[in-house]
């Protein structure tokens, strides 16, 4: 797969695109630095492109703009917002304008990476502080919502995270435990739904 990067900050961007072609799914990764290198770069490669990932702040312009102009003459691209900022009110902004999901620039390589791949599996990475933000109740998932469905408090913070899209690695670098008993939560919690993938597990909330 064929991943665009569009940050002007050229330690961070050769960093992530290091680090992203060392994912399986990923066989080139391109770089742009402005709004005027990026509509470059979709024209001569939009037909092979498989992500984008968009810094929101821009020397020559604004990210979200460029979002909604993207996906206003490419319905098709799969954009993800990349940030420096924490606030939900924007989170959600570009998620209603698009993207398929907003990566705080603050969030651990590990995690990242993990949105990175569920992205490009076509599923949507939102941030967890997205679902706690009371500005937006309608993805508000607190852990303790989660115990009223019989799960313990850690299996509560392991389902949480479940939704947000992460992996089990992201899962455990996330709440300090080991991978192992991250699997054993996830366990515990197929088999309290009755389900046997974690697939089947978020259809109901999917529906």
């Amino acid at each position: 797969m064929h991943i665009l990067i569009v940050e002007d900050q050229d330690l961070y961007r050769r960093a992530l695109a290091e680090s992203l072609l060392e994912l399986s799914q990923v066989s080139t990764v391109s770089e742009a630095n402005s709004v005027k290198s990026t509509r470059k770069t979709v024209s001569e490669q939009y037909h092979k492109l498989n992500l984008i990932i968009l810094d929101y702040g821009l020397p020559d312009g604004n990210g979200m703009d460029l979002l909604i102009e993207m996906k206003n003459h490419h319905p098709s691209l799969t954009i993800a917002i990349l940030s420096a900022s924490h606030d939900t009110e924007l989170m959600q902004q570009a998620l209603d304008a698009g993207a398929h999901g907003f990566i705080p620039k603050t969030t651990p390589m590990v995690v990242l990476l993990s949105a990175i791949k569920l992205i490009l599996a076509g599923g949507i990475y939102i941030p967890p502080e997205l679902y706690e933000a009371k500005a937006t109740p309608q993805l508000t998932i607190n852990a303790s919502e989660f115990g009223g469905l019989g799960l313990t408090i850690r299996q509560s913070e392991v389902m949480k995270l479940i939704c947000s899209g992460l992996s089990n690695k992201a899962i455990a670098y996330q709440l300090d435990i080991t991978e192992a008993t991250v699997k054993a939560h996830v366990t515990a919690i197929l088999k309290h739904h009755c389900v046997s993938s974690r697939t089947q597990l978020l259809l109901p909330a999917k529906s």
